[in-house]
């Protein structure tokens, strides 16, 4: 058992699979292999395995253990990832899996994004800033995440040489899954970073430049993802696309920094970009997260039965 998944965890490790992949492929097989040596009172045989035995343990999941449609789902993929590796490496001719069907999954919420009417409510209080090195430094930060779809994590590791004018793009590096990516830059991007750069090099305060990072405040050479955030959660505020309770504390539901990346997502397949394109931008993992964006929202719902 352990030498199946230490040589499939090798393969997905040099297809360039994060660590947190990696590990979650191998804690999902050895669920598997110990239902299969309960189930058949043996060890586990790759040969021995039938499509009706995988749907078996698909509904000994789903019924006995009462798990979520996304828990049955993230074991079905494991198993059709498995034994297609199986079959590579010609440790089986033909994969068990292949016909075996994911839980199909009602989407209660889709992603927060913002509407465009939203977005220039956004802007307008950004650009409402009277500290004017502050306000092209966060116009800057929120271009990167709306017209990149850079996450916070990576808008916060971002460097001044990460950043190609000539070229137009931006690199992202030890993205999600220890990654890169490069994102072409939107003019309107390219607009924002040029003027934040004006300010970062030449201004007469002391804003660190002699640190590599590309977002630096007065007092630290390198913006902290939580500074990001509690920057915009403050502009979404001011707009209205952000309410506290009495006690201070941020309602649910609502808009957050991670609104804008599922902002760029949603932009681009409003857009008809192809889904694997946005996926390769996004630097999105599985083609199952990208999908997301497909789905309607409740406001896109609404919308439709207004046209009536």
């Amino acid at each position: 058992m352990a030498d199946y998944i230490a040589e499939f965890q090798a393969w997905l490790q040099n297809e360039d699979n994060g660590e947190k992949t990696i590990r979650s492929y191998g804690s999902e097989l050895r669920k598997f292999f110990r239902w299969y040596e309960e189930t058949e009172g043996k060890g586990f045989i790759p040969t021995d395995i039938t499509p009706i035995m995988l749907m078996d343990y698909r509904s000994y999941i789903m019924n006995t253990l009462e798990q979520k449609p996304t828990t049955v789902n993230k074991a079905i993929a494991t198993l059709k990832t498995f034994f297609g590796w199986a079959v590579e490496v010609e440790y089986l001719k033909v994969n068990p899996a292949v016909k075996v069907k994911m839980k199909r999954v009602q989407q209660n919420t889709s992603p927060k994004w913002l509407t465009d009417q939203e977005q220039n409510r956004l802007l307008y209080a950004i650009e409402a800033e009277k500290n004017e090195i502050k306000q092209t430094r966060d116009k800057a930060i929120v271009e990167t995440m709306r017209l990149a779809g850079l996450r916070v994590e990576e808008v916060s590791d971002l460097k001044l040489d990460h950043v190609d004018f000539k070229q137009e793009y931006i690199t992202v590096v030890d993205g999600k899954g220890g990654k890169y990516r490069t994102v072409p830059m939107h003019n309107d991007l390219k607009k924002a970073l040029k003027a934040w750069l004006g300010f970062r090099t030449e201004s007469d305060k002391a804003l660190h430049r002699a640190s590599t990072y590309l977002f630096v405040s007065e007092r630290s050479g390198q913006l902290t993802t939580r500074a990001i955030a509690f920057m915009l959660d403050v502009y979404l505020e001011r707009c209205g696309l952000l309410e506290r309770s009495e006690q201070g504390e941020k309602l649910g539901g609502q808009h957050s920094v991670h609104s804008l990346r599922h902002t760029f997502c949603k932009s681009l397949v409003n857009a008809g970009v192809p889904i694997q394109n946005v996926a390769k931008l996004a630097g999105h993992d599985s083609i199952q997260t990208t999908l997301r964006y497909v789905e309607p929202s409740q406001q896109d719902l609404r919308k439709a039965i207004q046209s009536i």
